[in-house]
């Protein structure tokens, strides 16, 4: 007997299912002499047919693998890095004719194929790993004093006083505002109260009168005989009174509604062409007779309220990249005095009056670009933030540098100044928001819940309460008081590039963004009031004036203001 068993196609003969009952008997019978004999197997090929069948579906089924393999696959965005992969994995870093986009692909190829899921290069995650270790240490170490200077002191006890000044006045204006709310709550309760009994007086009035009907007419049915009786009372009940239209609102209520109803209809009345490079920043002025801009070309320009060209400022070498104006500019302060200040990307500070366009200060120290400079409440200090790590104190009276501040891991951006003049808020790359006390030198605290840069930050009118915005497309607003995040806003769909609060009690939050977009937001629930928008290109920084008024700069080179009516 031969036994040698053929499988065809390498489906074994076993697998099938013989239903001959003759040839299962024959089998039966067999099996013991089969297996007491060496078996042999052979395999017959496949046809060319099935062979294409199936490497066609082994084609579609490596395609299909590699397609969830490129979802997985992290591949580097930025070009050296892309490049320091290829080198890592042994191949031509370029290619002739070779495309950036094309590299990248050539990088996701090489990487499915070996597996390789994150293209980052070693020595980049030898260099991120070494920022999160500077971040930790800078997050967990203990704060270290050095010695200041007998000026620094001085500054110090001058902060101090001004600050409790302000600090006091505030919490007087609080404390009377409550206190007035406080006495409106009660008189609300009390007319809800007194509605409340005569809703119930008239209810009564409705039931008597209609058992009354229900017994002269006896169909059991009310007055009319179809039983309405009973629904006009819970009518009257529900819906005969508006308790809300009877209620005393207070002035906070009053000045939030009439802001709110504005705000809808803001439309941007006046627009201005401000230079032939984009517009990184553009102020009012405290008084907001006048406007400042500052432009990428190295120039800023003064403007007055109509839109009117002034001055142009030159002075520095590179990009201007804020603006600010003295408290007291337009207000007291003397048109030969200090009014204004600029920071650029050459490192320096410049200091300006309203009638010349030369500066009558410059301010050096810094290392790197000097990204953000605000004026101290008292107008004698000048705030500035750099991307060498630090901010810095400045005295306008001997143009020095009072403090150096380090404390972030990566460079300084947002600047903001609480309004009592004693804490200042600092944001930077290393996504951090972290407070400063200007009385004694310390760090009192810092926000962590951005998972990008923060970019610009600015305090409440409350003083306790300040918001920062981030790369990451949100708006986060803090509490000073609880230590924690209160609310994050969803805002935009692109970069957050500026944060304000309006200067008024109601203290609306305003934001703009790299989508063109500019955003309003109730301070009570954070939803949105209304979205402006007219920029056909990023707008880069937004202000508020003592009115409401909105300004915004963009990479249109424009600067646009925008209000309910002229």
């Amino acid at each position: 007997m031969n036994s040698n068993k053929i499988f065809y196609g390498q489906v074994k003969r076993e697998d099938v299912n013989n239903n001959n009952s003759q040839k299962q008997q024959q089998h039966n019978d067999e099996q013991e002499d089969v297996e007491q004999q060496p078996q042999h197997e052979e395999f017959l090929p496949f046809s060319k047919h099935a062979k294409r069948s199936q490497s066609k579906f082994q084609e579609k089924l490596d395609d299909h693998e590699n397609k969830k393999k490129s979802k997985l696959v992290i591949v580097p965005t930025n070009d050296n890095l892309v490049k320091l992969k290829l080198r890592e994995l042994g191949e031509p870093i370029i290619l002739f004719g070779e495309k950036y986009e094309d590299r990248r692909s050539r990088l996701r190829t090489l990487m499915i194929e070996r597996n390789i899921y994150d293209g980052t290069p070693l020595a980049e995650k030898k260099r991120l790993e070494e920022l999160e270790k500077q971040a930790y240490v800078h997050l967990n170490q203990e704060a270290f004093l050095t010695e200041g200077t007998e000026q620094l002191k001085q500054a110090r006890i001058k902060i101090s006083l001004y600050s409790l000044a302000r600090a006091n006045e505030r919490l007087d204006s609080m404390k009377k505002i409550r206190e007035k709310e406080v006495e409106i709550n009660q008189i609300n309760i009390n007319i809800k109260e007194e509605e409340k009994k005569q809703l119930l007086l008239k209810q009564q009035q409705q039931q008597q009168q209609q058992h009354q009907d229900e017994s002269t007419d006896g169909t059991g049915n009310g007055s009319n005989g179809n039983g309405t009786a009973s629904t006009d009372i819970k009518m009257i009940g529900e819906g005969g009174y508006n308790i809300q239209d009877k209620l005393v609102k207070t002035d906070f209520e009053k000045e939030y509604d009439g802001c709110v109803d504005k705000l809808k209809n803001y439309y941007p009345y006046f627009s201005q062409i401000a230079d032939e490079r984009p517009i990184a920043m553009s102020v009012f002025s405290p008084s907001a007779k006048y406007i400042a801009s500052a432009s990428w070309s190295g120039i800023s320009k003064l403007w007055n309220e109509n839109g009117e060209h002034m001055v142009t400022y030159t002075g520095h070498s590179q990009r201007v990249s804020s603006v600010a104006f003295h408290p007291q500019s337009g207000v007291t302060a003397s048109m030969s005095s200090v009014n204004m200040a600029t920071s650029s990307a050459d490192s320096t500070i410049k200091l300006w009056n309203l009638e010349s366009n030369l500066p009558i200060g410059s301010l050096d120290g810094h290392l790197d670009v000097v990204n953000r400079v605000a004026f101290h409440p008292s107008g004698q200090y000048l705030l500035s933030t750099s991307t060498d790590k630090s901010w810095r104190l400045w005295d306008l009276e001997t143009n020095t540098t009072l403090l150096d501040q380090e404390g972030h891991a990566e460079s300084v951006m947002g600047l903001a100044i609480q309004c009592d003049g004693s804490l200042v808020a600092t944001g930077g790359l290393d996504s951090l928001v972290r407070i400063w006390d200007l009385r004694s030198g310390r760090p009192i605290h810092y926000f962590k819940g951005h998972n990008k840069q923060v970019i610009s930050i600015d305090w409440s009118p409350n003083g306790y309460q300040l918001a920062s915005a981030s790369e990451d497309n949100t708006v986060m607003v803090w509490d000073m008081r609880k230590k924690e995040n209160i609310f994050q806003i969803l805002a935009h769909s692109s970069i957050v590039s500026c944060v304000k609060y309006s200067k008024t009690n109601v203290g609306f939050l305003t934001s703009c963004s790299f989508d063109a977009k500019i955003k309003t937001w109730s301070p009570i629930d954070w939803k949105p009031i209304s979205t402006l928008e007219g920029h056909s290109s990023k707008v880069t920084s937004i202000d508020i004036s003592t009115d409401n008024r909105i300004i915004s700069s963009s990479f249109d080179k424009t600067w646009k203001l925008w209000a309910h009516d002229r």
